[in-house]
Order: C-alpha cells, then structure tokens, then sequence
C-alpha cells in the first residue's frame, strides 16, 4: 500500500481526540452564600481600594434589578460563586464570566477543553462556559441561562446604585491576575479552530436546540464601530438578533429586539412574570447619550448596555436578552465547533 494512503487509512481508524479531565477540586475554594449588601455603601467601604476600571460580572435581570461582583475582589480568587442569587463563574483563562440560576451546590472541580469545570452535589460535572453536563447522573442536562454582562464598576456604580453587591469585608483582598495561562487549562485543550487566533475575543451566542448555528461576533470588529454601535444580524431561522456595543467598558450583549414588562420580584434570583411584550424594536446607537446610548426609533425609548430602558415609552423594560457571553475564541469553538463567525 501506498503510504501515504496507509497513514490517511490509520488516522481514519483512529478515533477523534477526547478532551482531557484534569481534576484539582483543591486549587480554588468556592464561595457559598456570603453576605449581602448593596453598591451606595460597599462602595464607602472600600473607596480606596476600588477602582473605576475594575470589572464586574453583573446579572441584569431580578430582584434590585441586578447586582454587581467585583471579579478582583470576589472571583479571581474563588472563581465559583454559589448564591442564592445565581451560580457564578470565571474563568480568566477562557476569558469569561457569567451566570447560571441560584444555588448552593456547585463547586470549582477543573478543566476540560481549556475551560473551568464545576460539580454538582449529586457528582455531575458541568463544562462552565456552556452549562452542559458531560459525566455524571445528569449527563447531558444543560442549566438555565442568568442574564449578565461584563463591565466596569465605575459604569455599575453610577448607573445602579442601589444594585446588590457582597459585603466587601477585610478578608475580600484584591488577587491581580497574570496574563499568564494556567498549565492546567493549557494541558487540557484540543487543538485550537484556526478560524480566529486562540485568544481572540468574541461574543458568542448559544443557539443549542434552535433552528440556526451558533454565532460568534469578534470583538475586534466591534471595536472599529465607534464607541457605541448596534449591529443588526438575522440567523438562518430567521431571528432578529441586535447586538449592542459599549467601547468605554468593552461590553458587548445581544438581544432579541423585543421589550419585556415584568412583574416586581421579590425573590433573589428570580424574574417577575411577563405582563406585557413589544416587537419589533428598530434599535440604532445615534450618541445622543452617553447613560442610555441605545435609541429605539420605534417608541423614543433609550436603552443601556444591560439591555433596560431608562427613558421613553418603555422606561423600566428590558430588552429580551440572549444566551451571549464574551469569551476567548479557543473556548468558545471547541464547545462549539459548528459556529459561524459573523466578521461585518
């Protein structure tokens, strides 16, 4: 046999790479359930530590409309929060940060495809980037999306006030991060999708279970819109997607252009019910205001970057957000492989 037709039949034979588990439940001590507080004063408490450009992971929807975790002072050191206000990750090597529902059974367990594992109590393993269970008696579950953005604290501060925060004890010291990967995530990676390079930035959109390919938008082209834009996009099914983008705190979020008016909740961690809907927003960033950037032209109304309305028609409503988050493309492709890069 040829060899070259020999090595093509070996590999064929081969099966396709497994992502590699590496364990180290030891290496960081999740944070369960610590003490509430809210922005106005923890942002006395700590005023000469905390700086505007410091970076928050802040869930966007609930009870105070939200709240806010500084990541230097809270997730660089823990990097799973398990709360009665939502379950938090970061994961700095994969370069991102979100949210998944309350609760107080989660802890940091890993890596796996250069992204942070968590376990459950029951001994499922979840990926944190797409909440999908790959071990364990849950296998194949995926947890429930909670709305969050990234941004500065300065933005979060002035703009939400009154939003939720941890109390910013003493023992929560700043941890600064290198810019050096951890060998663990390194060992655990596959080999990386050359479409973008390893480290790239992007917004990624999950479209598990929809009739359209997941999405991802390269924050580098973002930044080449200004310092506000919305970029429109329509996936194969035929969903609207608006994502919306803020240069002075990097953040970029998507949404459906649809507005929610939601019951009051009273509850951590949970929405009101939907009292009333509107589509068909039609929504452009015309820099008309730098606290509410985002213009609907269909009912005056200006929304932020958290997707809520903050004047007009719809003042108090939210935009209907979708499972996005910011991430390194290495991380992104390899749980999502089939995605499309939209570059324009």
């Amino acid at each position: 046999m040829n060899p070259a037709m020999l090595l093509l039949a070996v590999s064929l034979a081969q099966p396709p790479a497994e992502p590699q588990l590496i364990v180290r439940p030891d290496a960081f001590q999740t944070l369960v359930n610590p003490t509430c507080s809210h922005c106005i004063d923890e942002a006395k408490r700590r005023a000469a530590d905390l700086r505007p450009d410091d970076r928050v992971l802040a869930w966007t929807r609930g009870k105070y409309d939200g709240g806010a975790i500084p990541v230097r002072f809270f997730l660089a050191a823990h990097r799973v929060i398990s709360d009665t206000y939502g379950t938090f990750v970061f994961d700095p090597d994969a370069g991102f940060a979100r949210a998944f529902p309350a609760s107080l059974d989660y802890r940091f367990h890993g890596w796996r495809n250069g992204v942070m594992v968590m376990k459950h109590k029951d001994g499922t393993l979840f990926s944190s980037l797409s909440g999908v269970a790959f071990d364990g008696p849950r296998k194949g579950e995926r947890l429930a999306d909670w709305p969050t953005i990234v941004t500065d604290w300065g933005w979060y501060a002035k703009h939400y006030p009154g939003g939720v925060v941890y109390q910013m004890h003493e023992k929560f010291q700043p941890v600064e991060l290198t810019s050096k990967p951890s060998e663990e995530s390194l060992k655990s990676r596959l080999k990386p999708d050359p479409r973008l390079s390893a480290d790239a930035m992007v917004l990624g959109i999950d479209r598990t279970n929809a009739r359209s390919n997941h999405r991802a938008y390269p924050l580098a082209e973002l930044e080449k819109l200004g310092d506000f834009a919305v970029l429109p996009d329509t996936l194969e099914c035929g969903n609207q997607v608006v994502v919306l983008w803020q240069a002075s705190t990097r953040t970029a979020a998507a949404y459906v252009p649809m507005a929610e008016r939601r019951a009051k909740s009273d509850k951590l961690g949970i929405e009101g019910v939907v009292e009333e809907s509107k589509t068909g927003l039609q929504l452009v960033a015309d820099g008309k205001s730098d606290d509410a950037p985002f213009l609907d032209k269909l009912t005056g109304t200006r929304f932020d970057i958290s997707g809520r309305g903050i004047d007009g028609a719809l003042k108090g409503w939210t935009l209907t957000p979708y499972r996005a988050v910011m991430v390194k493309w290495y991380a992104w492709a390899a749980e999502y492989p089939t995605t499309v890069i939209k570059e324009k």
